[in-house]
C-alpha cells in the first residue's frame, strides 16, 4: 500500500461500506455483515478481498445477480445438519446466517454442518473460521464457485479457485487460521494486478491460447497450486458444496454452457468442549505453535510463521493505526457515494 494511501479507523470504514450498501438497498444489518467480512480481509492486508471489492459487487446489483433485500432460506434442518438457499443474497449474509446454524447445531450436537447454496461472493472464508475458533470450535469452511482456473492438463477455465480456511482456538494470536485458495494466486490478485499494471510470478496463469504468461494484461486462465493436486481439490469442493447444496455451478456452465455468477460453501464446526477440555486443547495447540516457531531455519528464510501469524499482526497494527485504502480504490469508493448520496468519511 502506498504511503499516500487514504487511512481510515476500521469502524469508520465498516460504516462508511454498511452505509454504501443500505443506499443500494440492504437492511442496516445486512450492510454491516457485508462491511465486517470486507473490512476484516483489508485488517489483515486480504486487500483483494476487501473493500476493492465493492464496485463489483454494485455492479452485480446492476445486473441483478445480486438481490440487495434477499434473505436466505432454511431448506434442510436435520439434527446436526443445515442446509440454506441463499437465495442471490450478498455473500457474507448467507455465510454468516449459515455459521451461526452451524454452531448451533455444534452446541447440540457436538458437531454442526451447514451448506449454502446459491449465494454470491462471500469474501474471504478465514473471516468465519476465525470467527468461529473465537467461539471455541475448530472450524473448516470450503467455498466452491465460477470456473476461473484450469483443471491439471486443460487449457480454459474449468474448476473455481476453491477458497479453504481452517481455525483452531491457540496460539500466539489466540487463532491459528490457515485460508487460501487452490490456485497459485486469488482472482482477486489477478484483477489487481490487471488494475495495477503488475507482473504475475511465474507458474500462475495462461493466456487465451492456453499459453504460460506473467502479463496480468494477457491473462485469462488461473492456475491450479500443486497441479493436480490443487485442481482435484477444487473437483471435490465442488462435490462437497455445490453439489451437496443442490446448486451445481461447473456442470451447469462447463457442460451446459450457462452463464452465471455464483459461490457456495459448506462450512463444519466442531465443537472442541465435547471432546475434550478447551483449555487442553489450546495448551497443546500454544505448545506445538511454540515448537514449530523455534525449528531451525532453512537457508535463505528469515523467520518462521504460523497459518495467518502475519496478518495477525498487520490487524492488530491497523486497529490501531488505521485501515489504508490504496488510492485508486478510495476513488472508485467516492465516485460510488456521491452517486448514491452517501457521505464520505474524512480520511487521514
Amino acid at each position: 500500500m502506498k504511503r499516500n494511501s487514504p487511512v481510515l479507523p476500521e469502524s469508520s470504514l465498516r460504516d462508511f461500506v454498511a452505509r454504501l450498501f443500505v443506499a443500494r438497498g440492504m437492511s442496516r444489518s445486512a450492510g454491516e455483515a457485508v462491511a465486517r467480512v470486507l473490512v476484516w480481509a483489508d485488517l489483515r492486508g486480504g486487500d483483494t478481498h476487501g473493500v476493492s471489492r465493492i464496485a463489483h459487487y454494485f455492479g452485480m446489483i446492476d445486473k441483478g445477480a445480486l438481490k440487495p433485500a434477499a434473505e436466505p432460506s432454511l431448506r434442510v434442518d436435520f439434527g446436526a445438519l443445515a442446509a440454506f438457499d441463499a437465495q442471490g443474497a450478498a455473500g457474507p449474509v448467507a455465510m454468516l446466517t449459515a455459521l451461526d446454524a452451524a454452531e448451533t447445531r455444534a452446541r447440540a450436537h457436538g458437531i454442526g454442518l451447514a451448506l449454502v447454496g446459491g449465494a454470491t461472493h462471500a469474501g474471504a472464508m478465514g473471516c468465519y473460521a476465525e470467527a468461529a475458533a473465537r467461539e471455541g470450535f475448530a472450524a473448516l469452511v470450503i467455498a466452491a464457485g465460477p470456473p476461473l482456473m484450469a483443471y491439471h492438463g486443460a487449457r480454459i477455465p474449468s474448476v473455481s479457485t476453491a477458497p479453504m480456511a481452517i481455525a483452531v482456538p491457540g496460539g500466539p494470536d489466540g487463532v491459528i487460521l490457515l485460508d487460501m485458495a487452490s490456485s497459485r494466486i486469488s482472482n482477486g490478485a489477478l484483477k489487481n494486478a490487471k488494475r495495477d499494471g503488475k507482473p504475475l510470478p511465474e507458474g500462475a496463469a495462461l493466456d487465451a491460447q492456453g499459453e504460460a504468461t506473467t502479463d496480468a494484461a494477457k491473462a485469462d486462465v488461473l492456475l491450479p497450486v500443486g497441479g493436480p493436486k490443487g485442481a482435484g481439490f477444487a473437483l471435490m469442493v465442488e462435490c462437497l458444496t455445490s453439489l451437496l447444496a443442490g446448486a451445481p455451478i461447473l456442470s451447469r456452465m462447463l457442460g451446459e454452457g450457462k452463464k452465471g455468477h455464483g459461490q457456495n460453501a459448506t462450512i463444519i464446526l466442531i465443537d472442541i468442549a465435547r471432546l475434550r477440555g478447551p483449555q487442553d486443547f489450546t495448551a497443546d495447540v500454544d505448545a506445538l505453535a511454540e515448537i514449530v516457531g523455534r525449528l531451525p531455519l532453512a537457508a535463505g528464510a528469515e523467520a518462521i510463521r504460523l497459518p495467518g501469524e502475519r496478518g495477525a499482526r498487520l490487524a492488530r497494527e491497523r486497529a490501531r493505526d488505521g485501515v489504508p485504502v490504496s488510492p485508486k480504490i478510495w476513488a472508485e469508493l467516492v465516485e460510488l457515494a456521491a452517486a448514491h448520496n452517501v457521505a464520505v468519511p474524512e480520511t487521514a
